[in-house]
């Protein structure tokens, strides 16, 4: 997994000569739920005044599509734009119709302008939008940006998270998805094809004590899952509101990344943040 877009990977850290860079999307999507269709726009920008070109891979979570291919190169100050990237990928023809209709998956963006070495010469930032079903009303949703890749990156991650769907009438009813994503590369910037395994822990911040289940998730490599739900799914007590995470790499050596996003039930709508 994302092997092929990793040969010409120039980390942060490593000397300008080898140029370009890599910026990691860790969820892109295009699903219907119970009540919301969801669906990923994404925007692709050239911060200088120098031309790039740009590459993407989209892995599914369910590891069933790894798609590779080009997206239209970026001039001075240039942008790309498309308000649903997934089904972009199907009229393009990287994936298929059926795939960009219903997909779930991290997808790595390269510029490879040679003298792009900073990080900070271009960007990808993605936007979940949803539409309530019953309406098809356009709702805010949620917008993160993507975050380069670096040598020596992260094997352990915490937050807080917060579930306020027992709290009763006057307080808006949030529930927490949390991400987790097996990078897959090591901390030399490796391509690591190896599976990770996450223990996640859970405690009251109030008391010190552990809550819930301790579950472990085990990811290959380049992979994402999202655990909705976070409150149901582990058992945590429905009286604490604010839980912390940890989530710790227990075998394995890709780097790991998270994210949390807070739902508001009534909207759909997330409040995204990534795990530290």
């Amino acid at each position: 997994m994302k092997t092929t877009l990793l040969i010409i990977l120039s980390l942060i850290a490593c000397l300008p000569a080898f140029g370009a860079f890599n910026v990691d999307l860790p969820v892109v999507t295009h699903v219907q739920g119970a009540s919301a269709t969801f669906y990923t726009s994404l925007d692709v920008t050239n911060h200088t005044t120098a031309t790039t070109g740009v590459s993407f891979e989209y892995i599914s979570s369910d590891l069933a599509v790894d798609a590779v291919g080009s997206l239209p190169a970026l001039g001075p100050h240039g942008n790309f734009h498309t308000d649903d990237v997934l089904t972009y990928l199907a009229n393009q023809g990287f994936i298929t119709a059926a795939q960009g209709a219903s997909g779930f998956g991290t997808m790595l963006i390269t510029f490879s302008n040679p003298t792009f070495t900073t990080g900070t010469e271009a960007s990808a930032t993605a936007r979940v939008f949803n539409y309530l079903n019953s309406g098809q009303t356009p709702s805010v949703g949620l917008a993160y940006r993507g975050i380069p890749l670096t040598t020596n990156g992260s094997h352990t991650l915490s937050t807080i998270i917060q579930d306020t769907t027992t709290s009763g009438p006057g307080t808006p009813s949030i529930l927490t998805n949390l991400g987790l994503e097996d990078v897959g590369i090591n901390d030399a910037g490796t391509v690591d094809r190896n599976p990770v395994n996450i223990q996640l822990t859970f405690y009251d911040p109030a008391t010190g004590a552990q809550v819930g289940q301790q579950p472990t998730i085990t990811l290959q490599s380049g992979q994402v899952t999202q655990l909705n739900n976070v409150w149901g799914a582990y058992g945590l007590p429905p009286a604490t509101h604010n839980v912390l995470v940890v989530a710790t790499e227990t075998s394995g050596t890709a780097q790991i990344r998270g994210y949390v996003s807070l739902k508001d039930t009534g909207t759909n709508d997330g409040s995204f943040f990534f795990m530290q």
